[in-house]
């Protein structure tokens, strides 16, 4: 249980009684907003290493509670934001918001639609608000087959949230008679995240069998779409619904004919589908191990995430990599090896990792994903860092490490964000 805030009118009530609150000393601390107390008292628990993931993931629970019903205006948007990937573990904090009829409890309505606490029968009636954001929550709700002509409506909002949200409902929806609506919206919206929304939707439709109107509305938005815009649309032909209707037949032009990111996610798709013939397969092994090897730094590391290293011909690209010159990729190359058990790999990361090297911190994290223990006190020092970036990478290490409860100091960081983002790691790491 939790302490309780109340946010009306810029007006903040607190109470502190909760049966919860009184549990443990830090417990009171974290309920008062007392992070002076709440610090020392998590560094001596620390110190006696009496603090469990599961006590941590209590107290991270109140910090993120307070921070988010106490928040005004875009801090409190950005705080919701910020505990996307928890959404569930703090839906009680979300509804509370929701409550509040602003902009961040409009977020929280739609975080709790995706977390799946929140049906979208229960917000399609905001579409009628005045109040865009709003209006956006409702626009998501729009995924009945009745709601066609509401979504059409939507997709052509001035308020590009309110578009973007029609879009996801369209994709939930999975109505053909919306295909035309979201391949206009997917080439002429202004707004990125928008066509990037509609060419998911688009990659959901069902095609009926033997037609190819999806995959070919794809085909042309590739003729006009940017390079990130093609990732998605390499994904969208791989989908279940469209591999089979077209896809399959897009993603061969694409690896025979193009080169870059968006080549590389069409190769990445094609290895998914166990069902690809040899021929398609093998050509795209060929174009992930070329681009592991002569593309540029982002198009190799993007490369050397995505393939999948039991093809012999991409196994012998990694390890290549990880003995480049050039340190960004051979730590990438290094952190694939490991992933794997290469002992080799995580002695030559940890040498990397060492304090004052020029890619300590992301040798480090490499370790972490790893599962390597012993970067764990490097870790806990980079907790001190003044970057925010690495302050919370570091908590995300910890917890992928399985010693959560070491980030619990990010709990009373003087930033906000930082506490609910590392409240977060603490509470999904908790809950295993």
């Amino acid at each position: 249980m939790r302490c309780v805030a109340l946010v009306a009118a810029g007006v903040v009530a607190i109470a502190i009684s909760a049966p919860g609150c009184r549990r443990s000393p830090e417990m009171g601390a974290a309920c008062a907003g007392d992070t002076v107390t709440l610090g020392r008292l998590i560094d001596a628990k620390q110190k006696a290493g009496s603090l469990t993931n599961r006590a941590a993931a209590d107290l991270a629970r109140v910090v993120a509670d307070r921070d988010i019903r106490t928040a005004l205006g875009r801090d409190a948007v950005e705080l919701v934001e910020g505990v996307r990937p928890c959404a569930r573990e703090l839906d009680e904090t979300l509804a509370a918001r929701m409550r509040v009829h602003d902009a961040a409890g409009a977020v929280a309505a739609l975080e709790r639609v995706e977390s799946g606490a929140l049906r979208e029968e229960e917000i399609h009636h905001f579409f009628a608000e005045s109040d865009g954001s709003w209006r956006a929550v409702g626009a998501r709700g729009l995924v009945r087959r009745d709601d066609r002509q509401a979504r059409e409506r939507a997709l052509l909002d001035p308020n590009p949230e309110v578009r973007r949200q029609a879009v996801r409902a369209a994709r939930q929806a999975k109505d053909m008679s919306d295909l035309a609506a979201l391949a206009e919206s997917g080439r002429s919206d202004p707004e990125p995240t928008v066509r990037t929304e509609a060419v998911r939707a688009l990659g959901a439709l069902p095609s009926p069998p033997g037609s190819r109107d999806v995959a070919n509305a794809l085909r042309d938005l590739w003729t006009s779409g940017d390079e990130e815009l093609r990732r998605d649309i390499a994904l969208a032909w791989s989908s279940p619904a469209q591999w089979h209707s077209g896809g399959r037949e897009a993603l061969q032009y694409v690896v025979d004919t193009a080169r870059g990111l968006s080549a590389i996610q069409a190769a990445e798709a094609v290895l998914r589908h166990p069902d690809a013939s040899a021929d398609l397969t093998g050509e795209a092994v060929a174009l992930l191990a070329e681009q592991m090897t002569v593309g540029s730094r982002a198009e190799r590391i993007h490369a050397l995430a995505v393939a999948p290293l039991q093809h012999a011909a991409l196994l012998s690209a990694a390890t290549a990599a990880a003995r480049d010159d050039d340190l960004a990729i051979r730590i990438a190359g290094l952190a694939r090896l490991a992933e794997g058990g290469g002992m080799i790999a995580v002695a030559e990361l940890e040498a990397l990792a060492q304090p004052g090297g020029a890619a300590a911190n992301d040798a480090r994290m490499a370790l972490a994903m790893a599962g390597d223990r012993r970067v764990q006190l490097w870790l806990e020092q980079s907790l001190q860092s003044r970057s925010v970036p690495e302050r919370l990478e570091a908590a995300t290490a910890l917890a992928r490490l399985g010693v959560a409860a070491r980030s619990a100091p990010l709990l009373v960081d003087t930033d906000p964000q930082v506490r609910v983002r590392a409240a977060c790691e603490v509470l999904l790491a908790g809950k295993k």
